[in-house]
């Protein structure tokens, strides 16, 4: 497999761009995608199943489709973390397992299918790689170019370029000095804005981190919004932290 160590060293050096230390694991997610031929990829770390943080996405929507996942709170990516294995979901898979899901990748993205490999698996994995596809089955004998054995050692490179061999990562709300560039990626930026307002419900509404995470869920899920996109509107103003409460009331 030292073939594919190559390719993806090279593809991860096409995609580096100007060598920005914040966009690392984009560039990782882009060779993710043209080495593994899928058509979409997102590197996210973790704490906590529930606590996803995105650092990287080779390009729109893929970006699009983990945000949709993360408002949903639950799909192949989460399934990977909690199982510290491989998750392969088809199109089939996906509607009977998480219908939510399903439903706002049809209705949002060019995707039908996703693969989903932990980073340092195990139990605790600190990330995990999303490879998402426009055919319905990921795997199948019709689309023998995607080799789950290559991606497994493709998550264990990005696992190694990320975190260097046997070190654990960073907790997604360890940012500091000391903290890997890429944790200021502007995706994880952006999602910082819903920890923003997580914090805002805790001191406001007396939530707990939780309660208040499952809140705007169920708030952003009723205006057809992503965590983030509502997230804006709570920290610019547009959205008072108390209607989050009367909204989930009505």
């Amino acid at each position: 497999m030292d073939d594919v160590a190559a390719l993806f060293g090279a593809a991860s050096a096409r995609h580096a761009g100007r060598g920005d230390p914040r966009l690392r694991a984009t560039a990782l997610a882009a060779a993710c995608r043209d080495v593994l031929a899928a058509d979409g990829a997102t590197i996210s770390v973790t704490s906590d199943g529930q606590w996803r943080l995105p650092i990287g996405a080779s390009d729109a929507a893929a970006a699009a489709a983990e945000r949709w996942q993360f408002t949903v709170g639950q799909g192949p990516g989460f399934r990977a973390w909690a199982e510290g294995g491989v998750v392969v979901a088809g199109e089939a898979s996906l509607r009977r397992a998480w219908p939510v899901l399903h439903d706002q990748l049809h209705r949002r993205t060019p995707f039908r299918s996703t693969v989903s490999l932990p980073l340092r698996p195990g139990p605790g994995p600190v990330g995990v790689v999303d490879l998402h596809f426009h055919r319905a089955e990921p795997v199948a004998p019709a689309t023998a170019s995607f080799d789950p054995v290559r991606a497994q050692l493709v998550a264990s490179l990005i696992d190694t370029d990320l975190f260097g061999p046997g070190a654990p990562g960073p907790a997604p709300a360890g940012r500091g000095p000391g903290a890997p560039a890429w944790l200021d990626a502007p995706t994880a930026r952006h999602r910082q804005r819903v920890w923003m307002v997580i914090s805002m419900s805790r001191q406001v509404l007396g939530l707990t981190d939780a309660d208040a995470l499952a809140l705007l869920r169920a708030r952003a899920y009723s205006r057809d919004r992503t965590l983030e996109e509502l997230a804006d509107d709570v920290v610019e103003g547009r959205t008072p932290v108390r209607a989050l409460h009367h909204s989930a009331e009505d």
